[in-house]
């Protein structure tokens, strides 16, 4: 399973990853542990096989779409319970709302409003589609 690997993204992918982003975003996006970096990657590269033409905004807002999960600080283990329990803790409660904790950190990182439009969901609504089916497979 892609998640339980050790291995982190490859020369090429982290080249691609430092070409995207603005250096405050690959600040946080550094932020990540390896497995975030590696799922962080996948889904950029299915959300660029889905929608070729999609823009470096879009594209940096797929890369970044789970940041906010870096302050909660759990590991995968921890993750799975969190999404059983629910929000029953400070860390756990972190976790579940990522999303609105990462458009904090994009807008502190002076991100670009539609880095911004990935993560709290109000892109365009073919971007919105690929970057979703991107991250659910």
């Amino acid at each position: 399973m892609l998640s339980l690997s050790r291995g982190d993204v490859s020369a090429a992918e982290l080249a691609m990853v430092r070409e995207t982003l603005s250096a405050a975003e690959f600040e946080l996006w550094r932020q990540f542990t390896i497995a975030d970096r590696r799922h962080s990657v996948l889904v950029a590269a299915r959300f660029v096989a889905l929608l070729p033409e999609a823009s470096r905004n879009d594209l940096a807002g797929v890369l970044l779409h789970d940041i906010g999960k870096t302050r909660s600080n759990l590991s995968t283990m921890q993750r799975v319970v969190a999404t059983i329990v629910g929000p029953r803790t400070p860390r756990y409660a972190r976790y579940h709302k990522h999303e609105q904790i990462g458009v904090e950190l994009l807008h502190v990182a002076g991100s670009h409003s539609e880095v911004i439009a990935i993560l709290n969901q109000t892109c365009n609504a073919d971007v919105s589609a690929a970057f979703r089916a991107a991250d659910n497979i």
